[in-house]
């Protein structure tokens, strides 16, 4: 592990970043709810768990649950129990942590009950469940969050790729030397600056996804821009790249290639 390197599962130097790693493992160190902001793909996920296993006496057990899989009423159960339809307190048998993803994706009515989940256990003293949440920007949520859920947790954001572009190329360097142990694959520097020119509205899982996609063609231990132009007409992200477009003015399911009927050649 780098000596920048809060925790070896983040790779980066910025700034936001490492002061979101430590605050989330301070909050969950000191047994407090937390609660993860970040756009898709910035690693809300990864960096609640190593704060979890990194907390003092030994990690106990995590429970994840995905929110957008089961829904408002799967959750309350899960919680809640057999007594989900009262809301009352948080199921007694329940110990270790539960991380709650998406959780912007609950019905109202469920995140308030969550509310007074948060607000039994504060009165506690110790044991019992903690809860490690994560959520996205309102702007593309489903729900959104009540108000008073992030003024009662403790809240950590995590920044976007596209405000920590000096990140890029060691994730890619990290990115690289795992999925390719036994050969040096490098990129060009032309690479680099199509990287850092771009929005990446997929963040970190879409910079991995373009990675993992260029490597499947021959490319002689060196991935440059040439192998982005054999992609661009197979992948939306590469077309994007090559194109210098921005992707964050896509429509979700839009496909950015060209066709026939706007007029732009295929070949």
């Amino acid at each position: 592990m780098n000596e920048w390197q809060v925790i070896p599962e983040i790779v980066g130097c910025n700034a936001a970043l490492r002061r979101a790693a430590l605050k989330a493992m301070e909050t969950v160190e000191a047994g407090h709810p937390l609660l993860i902001e970040g756009e898709t793909g910035t690693g809300r996920r990864p960096l609640a768990r190593c704060a979890w296993a990194r907390r003092k006496p030994g990690p106990r057990a995590l429970f994840t649950l995905d929110c957008r899989l089961f829904g408002s009423e799967a959750t309350e159960e899960a919680l809640l129990g057999a007594t989900a339809a009262t809301g009352a307190p948080i199921h007694s048998g329940i110990k270790g942590g539960v991380l709650l993803l998406h959780v912007e994706e609950l019905a109202h009515k469920t995140q308030e009950r969550l509310l007074r989940l948060i607000e039994a256990q504060r009165k506690r003293s110790s044991g019992g469940l903690q809860l490690l949440m994560t959520c996205a920007p309102e702007d593309i949520s489903h729900e959104a969050l009540l108000p008073a859920l992030p003024g009662l947790v403790q809240t950590v954001r995590v920044p976007a790729l596209r405000e920590r572009i000096e990140d890029i190329r060691p994730i890619t360097e990290s990115f690289l030397r795992n999925a390719s142990p036994f050969e040096r694959v490098r990129c060009s520097q032309a690479m680099f600056e199509k990287f850092c020119g771009f929005d990446w509205p997929g963040n970190v899982t879409q910079l991995r996804a373009v990675l993992r996609r260029m490597m499947t063609l021959p490319h002689g231990g060196l991935l440059d821009v040439g192998l982005l132009a054999e992609l661009m007409f197979r992948d939306d992200t590469c077309y994007a790249l090559m194109q210098g477009m921005p992707p964050v003015q896509q429509m979700p399911g839009a496909s950015m290639m060209p066709s026939a009927a706007d007029g732009r050649s295929l070949v």
